[in-house]
Parts: C-alpha cells; structure tokens; sequence
C-alpha cells in the first residue's frame, strides 16, 4: 500500500466521509482503493473495539489524543488484530503517516507495546457485565446495545450484533423487463465474479470487492442493486398493471424502478424527494435501467399543501392507487453496509425522526385514492419509528385498515409475516438489511 493511499486513508476518517468522495481516492490504482476502503470500513466498524485496545497500552487517557493521532492508532490496531499484518509491518505504515514527528514515537510505542502483548487484554466478563461486554466486543454503543437487549433478549441481541459486524455481499435484483436471473448469473460468473442466487427468485449475490459498475449488465440496465428487504417492500405495496403509484421518499430509485417494472407500461410512477441531488439519480436509475413510465420531482412531502402544488407544477397527479413512504429513518437496520451509522447517529434523534415520518404518512393518506394501498418502511429497529408511528397513523385515520402479507424465501422455510398489518425482518433471522414494513388500505367511505 503506498503512503499516499495511507494517508488519503486518515484524511477520510478525519473528514467522516465515504472513500469516493476523496478527490485523491479515484486517482489510487484498483489494488490501493480496496485497501483504502477496507481500512476506513473496518476502522469504523471496529472503533470502540480498537479503542478499548489502545487504552490498554497508552499511559494518554485517549481524550487527550489528537484526532489525527488516534485514527493512526486505530489504523494500527486494525491491522494488527483483523488483517493479519507483520508487527514491523502494521506499526511502521501508520508512523510513516504522520506529518508531525512529535508524534511518531508516541505512537510507535503503544502499537509496538501492544503487538508484544496482543493475547493478554480482557474483555469484561459476559456474565457479570453482558451489555457492556457486548459493547466492547461487538463495537457498538451502549444506547443501542441497551435497546436491542431489551427488545430481542441476550442471546438474539448478542446474535445481531454478531452479524451487523460482517458486511454482506452486493444484492442485485434482475430488470425483468430485459433479463432472467439465469441469464444474469451466467454472465456474472463468465466474468468470474462469485455470484450466486439470492434468497428471492428476483434477487442474485456476489461476493468480491469489485466495483458494481464495472459488472457485465450494467450499463445496460439488467439490474439494479438493492437488498431484498427493500424488494419485499415493494412485493407487500404489490404494484399492479395500470397502477398510478406515488414512491414518496424514493431516493436513489432503487424501489421506484422495481415498482416501474411491476406497473409495465400502462402504469406509472411519481418518485419524489426532498434533496434535489439525490432526486437527480433517480433519473440516472431511470436511463440506465428503460424504465420511461417514472417521473421525478423535488418536493417535501412533510407539508401536504406544498407537495400537491409541486406536484400540480410538474403536471403530475395528486391521487394514487398506492403510495409507499419509506421513511428517513435512524438507519440502525443497515449497519452491517454503513458502519459510520454507529457513531455518526445519536438516540436523541429518534424523536425527531418520528415526528417527521408521521409527517409523511399524513401526507400519504390524503393523496391515496379509496380502495388503495398504503406501506410505510424504515430501514431502522426502534419502536419509537416503527410500531408507535404505525399505531398513531391508524388511530388517527379511522378509515385504514391493517393489511397482512406473507412472503416466503425461496429456501421454502424462512417467511416474513405481517401481524396486525406490520413486522419485521430481521439480518440474524432473515439475512437481509433491518426493515419494518407496514402495510394498510383506505377504505371506500
């Protein structure tokens, strides 16, 4: 790895940003971006891990570390315990990083210290302490180690926490409009990428750290990337020939064109969004993938009045036949892709989070024709976004009733269900991303 990469690696913790959108990142050879990415994921999935570590060989308390210092610390760490460096290996890489040499010889004696001493740090004890155990063990923080506890139990939590640690593979979902799977899985594996079927008939997984644009199929629209969480949300709106659909939170697009496919071309889908970049790609999704039957438009859909005007100015409907929120959400169900989640999202905003997807639902309810589908989804774990927000939605739109799916895995065995007219799925239970899905139709009075 050069030290440049070694660098641009403590510039993006430092900044808190995803690798691509480092300037110096898309100049790196293909060899350097891996490495530049697994270092920064994996930095961030195992902070409290690294840090618990570093403690035990510093005489700094690490509140009094620089940030710079400690990101090399962790960079350390990290390779020491998780990539299997050489001790010389993993300590003179990250001194050679840092541009004050004041610095050097602090860090190079905790990391030497530590590859002396890797087998004699303990952890706390799961029986006398489990939560914080877990924390440590897990790498996570404590408000959320405490709410999986409390909803899932020890054992169940101790097993999301496990699996939330280990990236999964890219899901992709076939464009059935221009391919079958088998078709698409072929032509993965020609180009010797390590594909396999998916769990849903639509859906293919690849192992491997390619890039996915450089898959075979991408450019010309044979699929999309998307969790199979997201796909069954799609299933439980269950778009229909001929349906006017409304995806209201829709960016990147990756629902919206599944929804697009479902509806063929007498159908047609509005995908709006707050965020006018992020709007942008769903077009991008739109060119790639065929789909001609999908407008877009930059609204927020929290103010009901506002969105109908925006829609009546793009000449768009203002009635649907179904309407899918998938909310803005705390995002603790798809930590296993975005580590940073972690510690990027704090318990306090959850009530925020709440109100404003309340917000959205309001919004959904009056654009939603009688007879016609409603979901809500959230891509997160906690009540407070989920079930309470549901609740409230049904016992202030009197004219909702709950709606129950069943959908079943293609192993024949694992099936998500819906009670009282929502549920769950779950990465230690279903192997996909956390998702609540809830689903509700507007009665004809």
């Amino acid at each position: 790895m050069s030290q440049s990469a070694r660098r641009i690696t403590l510039d993006i913790l430092a900044k808190r940003i995803p690798p691509g959108a480092h300037g110096g990142f898309v100049r790196l050879d293909e060899r350097d971006r891996a490495l530049v990415t697994e270092l920064v994921s994996g930095t961030q999935r195992w902070k409290r891990f690294l840090d618990f570590y570093i403690a035990g060989f510093s005489h700094r308390p690490l509140d009094k570390v620089s940030p710079e210092v400690l990101n090399a610390l962790r960079l350390g760490t990290y390779q020491l315990l998780f990539m299997g460096l050489p001790d010389y290996a993993a300590v003179s890489s990250v001194v050679g990083t840092l541009r004050a040499r004041s610095h050097r010889g602090f860090v190079n004696g905790v990391l030497r210290a530590m590859a002396r001493n890797l087998g004699h740090v303990e952890l706390p004890s799961l029986d006398d302490c489990p939560e914080k155990y877990a924390g440590i063990r897990y790498s996570f923080p404590d408000w959320i180690v405490r709410r999986y506890f409390e909803r899932f139990g020890m054992e169940a939590a101790l097993s999301l926490l496990k699996v939330q640690n280990h990236p999964p593979p890219v899901t992709l979902r076939i464009n059935g409009a221009k391919t079958e799977r088998g078709l698409l899985l072929e032509k993965l594996r020609d180009a010797g990428l390590p594909a396999e079927p998916g769990k849903l008939g639509i859906s293919i997984k690849v192992a491997g750290g390619r890039r996915v644009s450089e898959f075979p199929g991408y450019t010309e629209g044979l699929f999309a990337v998307q969790n199979e969480a997201a796909m069954i949300a799609t299933m439980v709106l269950g778009p229909e020939h001929g349906d006017v659909v409304w995806d209201m939170c829709a960016a990147p697009g990756g629902k919206t064109m599944h929804i697009a496919e479902l509806v063929s071309g007498t159908g047609f889908v509005v995908a709006s969004d707050i965020d006018e970049h992020r709007t942008g790609l769903i077009g991008e999704s739109k060119q790639r993938l065929g789909f001609d039957n999908v407008s877009t438009v930059v609204l927020d859909a929290t103010h009901a009045d506002k969105a109908a005007q925006a829609l009546r100015s793009a000449g768009l409907p203002v009635c649907f036949d179904k309407v899918l929120v998938d909310a803005p959400c705390s995002g603790l169900g798809v930590i296993g892709k975005h580590p940073d989640i972690k510690w990027m999202r704090r318990e306090s905003d959850i009530p925020a989070m709440a109100i404003r997807q309340s917000l959205l639902l309001d919004t959904a309810a009056r654009f939603l024709k009688p007879g016609g589908a409603l979901v809500y989804s959230t891509c997160t774990l906690t009540r407070e976004e989920n079930e309470e927000v549901w609740r409230r939605f049904l016992d202030t739109h009197k004219g909702f009733v709950p709606a129950n799916e069943a959908i079943t895995f293609d192993d024949g065995v694992t099936v998500f269900e819906m009670e009282n007219g929502c549920g769950y799925l779950l990465p230690h239970i279903h192997g996909t991303d956390g998702f609540f899905i809830a689903k509700a139709l507007k009665g004809q009075g």
